[in-house]
């Protein structure tokens, strides 16, 4: 049952807000970003703009290279050349900084420890992203609840289901409450209910002021909604 956290309502993703509509207000600016893989290119000139207070797709076929220029943005990369802004901070020069208002879910089961409980986990994730004290046990605490994970935070991560670690995974993600917010094929392994919480959580975000970029192969039908969708091809984004 969702008792915690009910979905917010879809419509509230409907109106698309284009880049432009938001002058002065990227939270995040990745511009002509180039990257290759030994001889390949795999990045060729990708511009995208994240606008404050939106959700953004981006979407393209497997081998796009979306999961390369998510984790540039995540400054996990770093570009041949480009330029790189999350609030007009930079990476490499800002890194303690900027890596303090990133969340970053990359693809895959990765990023826990398998024999550390869900509450330790969470902790873990909020001690490095330099929260202290009382506000990190108020945060680990509402990651708990905004993810349904009640029942099993005494639970360790190498004994529950893989739909129950991707939550953990997200509300590892969330629990700092970022500025940006970058989730590399989120739905993996999510049940409807499971949507519904992840899809409260990014509309949370935006109601902070914060931003989301999720990426996801394109399909007619997207599992998340979203303000603003790009698409990846040959290396380039454009607008979908």
């Amino acid at each position: 049952m969702l008792a915690s956290h009910p979905a917010l309502p879809r419509q509230s993703f409907e109106e698309p807000i284009l880049p432009s509509d938001r002058p002065g207000a990227a939270a995040l600016e990745l511009s002509d970003i180039h990257r290759s893989w030994s001889e390949r290119k795999v990045l060729n000139g990708a511009s995208l703009t994240v606008p404050a207070g939106t959700v953004v797709w981006l979407g393209g076929r497997n081998g796009a290279g979306k999961t390369t220029l998510l984790r540039i943005a995540a400054g996990i990369l770093i570009p041949q050349r480009g330029s790189i802004s999350l609030h007009g901070l930079h990476p490499e020069r800002d890194r303690r900084a900027y890596h303090k208002q990133l969340g970053f879910l990359a693809a895959g089961d990765r990023g826990m420890y398998a024999r550390l409980t869900i509450t330790q986990n969470l902790d873990l994730a909020a001690r490095l992203a330099q929260i202290r004290g009382r506000e990190r046990r108020r945060l680990v605490e509402q990651g708990i609840e905004r993810f349904e994970l009640r029942d099993l935070a005494k639970r360790r991560v190498d004994r529950i289901s893989m739909g129950q670690r991707q939550r953990v995974r997200l509300a590892m993600t969330f629990v700092h409450e970022p500025e940006v917010v970058l989730l590399d094929e989120p739905h993996t392994s999510l049940d409807d209910p499971a949507l519904e919480l992840l899809e409260s959580a990014m509309f949370e975000c935006t109601l902070r002021g914060g931003s989301v970029l999720w990426a996801s192969p394109a399909s007619k039908s997207l599992p998340l909604p979203a303000n603003i969708r790009y698409v990846m091809s040959e290396g380039k984004v454009t607008l979908a």
